[in-house]
């Protein structure tokens, strides 16, 4: 028996700093996504961890800091990490408009492959939204509440993804019976099954930060051959919180005695290949 982790860091620069949800206006982190970046791809490098870095594709355009810095996204790339797409200035995509979302997912696509010179083929939405995907119950009220018309809903998202050439999308869609078992307390763990949903592959995420719920959460999945899909951000790793530098290592640490007898996999998404036990 053995378990699998996809780690994602969501590198959104000053684009998504100055676009921050969860309010207070823009935040002060945007520069730190550099910093912390070089840290990281050390700390990264000294585990023999390989990761899933998915970039604002405007980051990956000439220009300097805290909104470009091209140099860094190649230097990710040909440290064997996977770029992925985070969106081209971070927007929050259910409000973008059908006839936008086209343009910002193939404006990132470029941006990052003519970086890169590799493909990029998976996609991390900002905020990890839309969570609104009525075929598998997942009815999001705020989503449409703040949008009336033109919604873009996970299935949209996904046709499209699927049309401009990608096979990977970081989903978070939470159904009904899940939201009311949350609201209740229930809490329970979870290990996300791989769906196709419009063609493309997707994981849902059930890990966030390196604390003990996410080390636990591995334990259990080495015991139920399951997925822990985790993310965080770079620039907290300089601060105090789950994301931190002070957690990482010791998850690092874990992790790597984990994959040195044989019970855990690292796994990019690029790699994912199986048979899907859902299609939409």
């Amino acid at each position: 028996m053995n378990g699998k982790l996809i780690l994602f860091w969501d590198f959104d620069a000053e684009w998504g700093a100055e676009r921050s949800r969860s309010g207070g206006g823009p935040k002060p982190w945007g520069a730190l996504e550099f910093s912390c970046t070089e840290r990281l791809l050390w700390v990264l490098e000294q585990f023999g961890v390989k990761a899933c870095f998915a970039v604002v594709g405007a980051v990956a355009l000439p220009g300097s800091r805290p909104y470009h810095d091209p140099g860094l996204i190649r230097e990710i790339a040909a440290q064997g990490h996977e770029v992925a797409s985070h969106a081209m200035r971070h927007e929050w995509l259910p409000g973008v408009g059908k006839g936008n979302l086209r343009q910002i997912i193939r404006q990132s696509k470029e941006a990052l492959e003519t970086c890169v010179l590799q493909p990029v083929t998976t996609f991390a939405p900002p905020y990890n939204q839309p969570f609104d995907f009525w075929e598998r119950g997942s009815i999001s009220l705020s989503e449409r509440r703040e949008v009336s018309r033109d919604r873009v809903d996970l299935g949209f998202l996904c046709q499209v993804l699927q049309e401009e050439g990608f096979t990977f999308c970081r989903v978070a869609y939470k159904p009904l019976g899940e939201r009311l078992l949350s609201y209740r307390g229930y809490r329970k763990h979870f290990f996300p099954r791989i769906e196709i949903i419009r063609g493309i592959t997707t994981l849902r995420v059930n890990a966030f930060g390196f604390r003990t719920d996410t080390l636990y959460l591995i334990d259990h999945a080495i015991e139920e051959n399951g997925f822990v899909v985790c993310f965080a951000h770079p620039h907290a790793l300089s601060g105090n919180g789950p994301q931190s530098e002070s957690h990482l290592i010791p998850f690092l640490e874990r992790v790597q005695e984990l994959v040195s007898i044989g019970r855990l996999e690292i796994v990019l998404p690029r790699t994912i290949m199986s048979v899907p036990l859902h299609k939409s």
